[in-house]
């Protein structure tokens, strides 16, 4: 039938799109070519091909015309009339298939689901085999003929919900295969075989879940995203065990080169590092050391908290005292009570208030020990605000991990492949220094991050470079002391978002300032 040809000719026109930016740039026309596409694709959704084809075909036709006359130059005039009216004719083809696909709703969801994974490019030959069965379920139900639409519709959707999981396979499956393709044509299996292996499984488990539930889409993005840490995994493997033949390095550098970081993190705890018997000594250490940590936090929220319910105590406690004082005294009022048995009640009454008293003057105590101790949190708390509002959202962005303070540096340019910095970043910079100066007794670590693409030590090294550049202008500037502040390079170790996209590369191309407060808790 002709409308599979022309839904060919309507997709392929996107090839265009870019030819027309360069002939009207931010013209009517261009506006007019993305119009009419996107109604195209929204009148092909609802299969207004089907159920208002002369409308749809005849829009499909000017829409090409259109799109020849401007890959020929021709008159822009002409183009805009070929352009409207066929504008035109996909608006009619939508309203027209509102009113006319109503009794083929089921059938309708099951070819939007197949329409939403692109089953018309991932899988066309089933999506055409589905719209030549719907067009002539379609055709027997205009005829009424139930048992031929029938038959042709149960063949639709079999033909749709199995370009559907094509679709969805391929949405999932399509560039992790080529990427593992080209991991094995450049011989990943020689320097990584497990990783590429466990890369190969994943890819496995996900064909295995979409096959028993296609819209199981979380589990099989986790898996995904396995896949591609495993092949990721692989790959720096591969580059640094080339890099170490290359270099004539042994095993020695490289389990060298492993220590270095748990050096650093030793020295922060205070740590002596020896790996005479290996890395669990020192390991055991840093772990013990952050368990002693978390548990003193631990110790101390709960303190506060019974502090809190002590403090609630004191308060339900004299508000007691004071409603039973005001019932003695309105009982006293109202009972005309002998002097003995009045001074009695009096006598007891003193002896219950001094015995609040006292345990008033306790708890008293302790609720300035609260508060004082709250104070000093509070203190705390106002410094991280102060520091926090130095920036501007659109500076940078300042985040609270547990003790340590974070301000991730925002839009941050870096030349390319350099550690130039930029006077136009003074302002900024001269802004971290405040912030580094709030916390009198704080040590600061900045670190230089880039994205998870190109040569993972050049990575390394340019981060380190830019951190460093960073640190000099800081130093230079405050006359810090230099045990204060360090300048580290992680390179694409610690991405923030997804490197497969460049919203996802331009985040994790980032600095960061890590300050530790070591703030004083109150005792």
């Amino acid at each position: 039938m002709k409308r599979f040809s022309t839904i060919t000719i309507l997709f392929s026109s996107v090839v265009f799109f870019f030819f027309t930016l360069q002939i009207f740039p931010q013209s009517d026309s261009e506006k007019m070519f993305q119009n009419a596409r996107e109604l195209s694709k929204k009148a092909l959704a609802i299969a207004a091909n089907i159920f208002a084809e002369g409308n749809f075909e005849k829009g499909t036709d000017l829409l090409a015309d259109a799109e020849k006359l401007l890959k020929k130059n021709g008159k822009p005039e002409e183009i805009q009339q070929n352009l409207t009216t066929a504008i035109d004719l996909f608006n009619k083809s939508i309203e027209t298939t509102k009113t006319l696909n109503t009794s083929f709703s089921d059938l309708m969801k099951i070819r939007q689901l197949a329409f939403n994974v692109d089953a018309y490019t991932n899988a066309p030959k089933l999506w055409k085999e589905g719209e030549e069965n719907f067009s002539s379920a379609v055709e027997n139900y205009n005829d009424k003929d139930m048992q031929g639409y029938q038959k042709y519709a149960k063949a639709a959707e079999t033909n749709y919900k199995d370009a559907e999981l094509v679709g969805v396979k391929g949405k999932f499956l399509n560039d992790l295969n080529a990427s593992i393709t080209q991991a094995e044509d450049k011989d990943l299996n020689k320097y990584a075989p497990v990783t590429l292996k466990k890369s190969k499984q994943f890819v496995q488990d996900i064909e295995t879940i979409l096959d028993a539930n296609r819209y199981d889409t979380l589990k099989a993005r986790n898996n995904l995203n396995q896949a591609m840490y495993e092949l990721r995994h692989g790959l720096y493997f591969q580059d640094l065990f080339t890099k170490m033949k290359e270099k004539d390095k042994t095993m020695e550098d490289l389990v060298l080169s492993w220590e270095e970081p748990l050096t650093k993190i030793a020295a922060e705890f205070k740590i002596q590092s020896l790996f005479d018997k290996g890395y669990d000594e020192v390991t055991s250490q840093i772990v013990a050391n952050i368990n002693d940590g978390l548990a003193t936090l631990d110790k101390t929220l709960k303190e506060n908290q019974k502090l809190s319910s002590e403090l609630d105590d004191l308060k339900k406690s004299i508000q007691d005292y004071k409603t039973k004082l005001a019932d003695a005294e309105t009982q006293n009022k109202k009972l005309n009570m002998d002097s003995e048995s009045l001074k009695k009640s009096i006598e007891e009454l003193n002896k219950s208030a001094e015995e609040h008293k006292t345990r008033f003057a306790q708890l008293e105590n302790e609720s300035l020990r609260y508060k004082t101790q709250s104070q000093e949190l509070e203190k705390n708390n106002q410094i991280i605000e102060k520091a926090s509002n130095l920036f501007l959202p659109s500076e940078a962005e300042v985040i609270r991990n547990g003790e340590l303070i974070i301000i991730r540096l925002v839009n941050i340019v870096f030349p390319s492949n350099k550690a130039t910095l930029e006077p136009q970043y003074y302002n900024l910079f001269a802004k971290v220094q405040k912030a580094i100066q709030l916390f009198s007794n704080g040590t600061t670590v900045i670190e230089g991050h880039t994205d998870g693409q190109g040569d993972f030590q050049k990575n390394l090294d340019l981060s380190q470079s830019r951190a460093n550049a960073i640190f000099q202008y800081l130093m230079s500037n405050m006359g810090a002391e230099a045990n204060r502040i360090t300048a580290v390079g992680l390179g694409g170790t610690k991405p923030i978002a997804n490197n497969s996209s460049e919203e996802g590369r331009a985040k994790n191309r980032r600095i960061e300032i890590v300050i530790n407060p070591h703030f004083h808790a109150t005792k």
